[in-house]
């Protein structure tokens, strides 16, 4: 589920892995591990859209450099 906030969304884990297409599982794993930021609260992560494009720049930046 996402929810709005002013001018950027949501996401939680479920929401996360449905709309990247995969596990949930994955996604806890990718935000334990800081691949991607987020912020827990209570029992449940959640990552901002804001953020969410952050990290796809961030690695399409590296994988530029790597292709050099």
């Amino acid at each position: 589920m996402s929810i709005k906030i002013d001018d950027d969304s949501l996401f939680d884990v479920p929401a996360l892995a449905t709309a990247l297409g995969i596990k949930e599982k994955t996604v806890r794993k990718m935000l334990g591990e800081g691949q991607i930021k987020g912020k827990k609260l209570g029992r449940k992560w959640y990552v901002t859209g804001t953020t969410l494009k952050a990290y796809f720049n961030e690695t399409n930046t590296e994988q530029g450099k790597s292709d050099k």
